[in-house]
């Protein structure tokens, strides 16, 4: 389960920004490869015995978006690499899903 060192690497960030936490809120993309259920479950047992134990995680999952390099036409893909609905395309860049990020941190 790697989303517990992703939880432990997250608490270690917020421990350089702040000590009375109130609030965290992640960003993970549907195709970053997280499970977010076992993340948010990973997040609990890592606060569990930290400074940040009371600290509310909001975990925000973000929708993939690719756009075509050739049409450049915007669509969700089901997965990184995926063809342009409109044009049929495989030259497509993705902007958008593959996020894992500590977006705020609100103190107390």
């Amino acid at each position: 389960m790697h989303e517990l060192s992703i939880a432990l690497s997250i608490l270690d960030l917020v421990a350089l920004e702040a000590i009375k936490v109130k609030e965290i809120e992640l960003e993970v993309g549907r195709l970053a490869g997280v499970d977010i259920s076992a993340l948010a479950f990973s997040m609990k047992a890592a606060q569990r015995y930290s400074p940040f134990e009371k600290a509310q995680v909001n975990i925000v999952e973000v929708e993939p978006l690719s756009r075509c390099k050739i049409c450049g036409q915007e669509f969700a893909p089901s997965r990184q690499f995926g063809v342009c609905p409109h044009c049929h395309s495989i030259e497509t860049e993705l902007l958008h899903g593959r996020e894992l990020r500590l977006k705020s941190i609100l103190v107390e």
